[in-house]
């Protein structure tokens, strides 16, 4: 049963451009110049807040996403980046001390049976019909 465990790392600026497009659907509109801080919160579950510049009038002067927003928003990013996620397989968010990132685990089922090394090499159009 093959494993394949696929990590993808986003920097800081990645990650601001993912969360300010995700911040449209929440009828926020910002700029990456209006971001001051970025908090990243990994204890239970990661969590980003960003400082904003005062000047917007956010409650604060933060906004806060939650471990789903943060996940949805990086997933938006890889559809638009063209980066290939599988649609089987556990996704999950993580972060470390440098980077926020995804680990995405597909485990395959194998037919065994059906797996069959030859030592004869055929091409399909030598084949008689």
């Amino acid at each position: 049963m093959p494993l394949e465990i696929k990590h993808i790392y986003f920097t800081e600026k990645e990650l601001l451009k993912a969360l300010i497009n995700f911040s449209v659907l929440k009828r926020q509109f910002l700029e990456i110049e209006d971001i001051k801080e970025t908090i990243i919160n990994k204890e239970d579950s990661v969590t980003v807040s960003l400082v904003v510049d005062k000047t917007l009038e956010i409650e604060n002067d933060r906004i806060d996403y939650t471990h789903a927003e943060v996940a949805a928003a990086l997933f938006a990013f890889c559809m638009v980046s063209k980066i290939p996620l599988p649609k089987r397989g556990i996704k999950e968010l993580h972060a470390n001390e440098e980077k926020v990132y995804l680990t995405i685990t597909l485990e395959e089922e194998v037919n065994f049976e059906k797996y069959v090394i030859s030592n004869v090499l055929r091409n399909s159009s030598d084949a008689k019909t």
